[in-house]
């Protein structure tokens, strides 16, 4: 039997019995009934998928019938997703969700062998075999160096400050993601409960990034005449579970600088704010950074236009959340 490799497409597919075959196409479409194996596929078993495929030709086929295995797979992980709710809202957790048909349809079946071919139909069936452990070990391969990052990291912050479990928890997120997609798939393809521990391991240290931006506290710094601003900032900060506080001191500071120009544009008075802010640690460091410029216009004066911009700067910060809105991620 020849063992082969391919890069499954994106899998769109109503049926959960059969996979993504319907019986209407498997039954010879006027040239004969399908074989016995073809409507009545082995059963899967603790070491093997099989899948059932038809196509104009050998190749097509055998493609479909990857299709087939893969999605048993995914009906397998969103089955017991379902079953997992989210400790914040109660919900089901639909970003995993959707992980789940992005990963499967990168899945790579690198151990699989054609067991059967047979001319009819709409050309020809083929019916493959895909060997279980091959794909478990193929997924483990890609956790370990995932988990072996996400175990230094969780180390490097037990002693940090609440600034640097912020940083080295929002930098670990990219890393923790890629192990979810992986954890799902070992999820859907074990018999253990190995995919769901490990699913839960990674939901504890998001919501410890939660918490580590819950914890965080800063000495809100700005020039007098931009008091506006900087308290337009410190609700931002409050309502995301920050705490803004005014004045100087030791401990993390958001730096809020503002550069204003005023207009007047057919009768409207115009405000355009420059306004970067900068956070720094407690030992005067710069973390992160951002800048934004907002505008705003009223027929009244330049304070009422001014009020106005500083009221489209906190809806922009709103909409970028705190991580991309005080610079700790990319826009």
């Amino acid at each position: 039997m020849r063992k082969l490799f391919v890069q499954l497409p994106v899998l769109l597919c109503a049926a959960v019995l059969g996979g993504c075959l319907s019986m209407g196409s498997l039954t010879g479409g006027g040239s004969g009934p399908a074989p016995k194996w073809v409507l009545n596929p082995p059963e899967d078993t603790a070491t093997e998928w099989y899948g059932v495929g038809e196509g104009a030709d050998r190749e097509i086929a055998r493609r479909a019938a990857l299709k087939d295995v893969a999605t048993k797979l995914k009906v397998s992980i969103s089955g017991k997703l379902e079953s997992r709710i989210t400790d914040t809202n109660g919900k089901v957790d639909r970003q995993a969700s959707n992980r789940v048909s992005e990963e499967v349809a990168r899945t790579e079946f690198r151990n699989f062998s054609v067991e059967k071919t047979e001319e009819g139909g709409k050309g020809f069936y083929v019916l493959v075999k895909v060997d279980r452990a091959s794909f478990l070990g193929d997924i483990r391969a890609k956790l370990d160096p995932l988990d072996a990052e996400i175990d230094r990291t969780e180390a490097s912050l037990a002693k940090a400050s609440a600034l640097e479990r912020f940083i080295g928890y929002r930098r670990l997120l990219p890393t923790l993601d890629k192990a979810s997609a992986q954890a799902e798939l070992l999820l859907g393809a074990e018999n253990g409960g190995t995919g769901n521990a490990k699913l839960k391991r990674y939901a504890a240290l998001r919501q410890n990034a939660d918490d580590a931006r819950t914890g965080l506290v800063f000495k809100l710094q700005a020039a007098p005449k931009d008091a506006d601003v900087a308290a337009a900032v410190g609700t931002f900060a409050t309502e995301n579970g920050m705490r803004a506080e005014s004045g100087s001191g030791s401990g993390n500071v958001l730096a809020v600088k503002v550069a204003a120009r005023e207009g007047d544009i057919q009768g409207f008075k115009t405000v355009k704010l420059n306004v970067n802010l900068n956070v720094l640690d407690d030992k005067g460091r710069s973390v992160a950074s951002r800048d934004h410029e907002v505008s705003g216009t009223s027929r009244l004066d330049f304070n009422a236009a001014r009020q106005n911009a500083v009221e489209e700067l906190l809806k922009v910060l709103r909409e970028e959340g705190p991580l991309t809105g005080l610079g700790f991620a990319k826009s």
